[in-house]
């Protein structure tokens, strides 16, 4: 079966698009914390940026690790885009749970588009 996409150019994608999110993340976390989060209790806002600029650090972790494996044979870089789309799967997953276990209101929406557009690459070129 052919793949739709190179998996170097989708692991390329990927890994640039998770280290970017990751370098915004850790620059202007209390920024990215008051565009998603605007009524946070001024006592949440340094845990908060805390908590986005680790996040910020496993995306940037998970790009480099996409970069790194641009150079992998076919065979093994499909088996990491693979496993790239079903991770990004449970985070979709996780962030519907936090609505259904009732620690938001609404739906990350940006998030959820992000990690869906990475898993439809990540799948299409494995």
């Amino acid at each position: 079966e052919e793949n739709n996409m190179e998996p170097s150019l989708a692991l390329t994608i990927i890994g640039v698009v998770m280290i970017i999110v990751g370098i915004i993340f850790n620059a202007i976390p209390k920024v990215v914390n008051e565009k998603t989060m605007p009524d946070l209790p001024p006592e949440a806002v340094g845990i908060s940026a805390l908590f986005r600029v680790v996040n910020g650090g496993l995306g940037i972790a998970i790009g480099t690790v996409a970069l790194y494996c641009r150079k992998l044979p076919p065979e093994y870089a499909s088996i990491v885009l693979f496993s790239l789309g079903s991770g990004f799967i449970i985070v979709i997953f996780t962030l519907f749970s936090g609505k259904l276990r009732g620690f938001e209101k609404e739906l990350p929406i940006p998030p959820i588009i992000l990690f869906t557009l990475l898993t439809i690459i990540a799948y299409l070129s494995s």
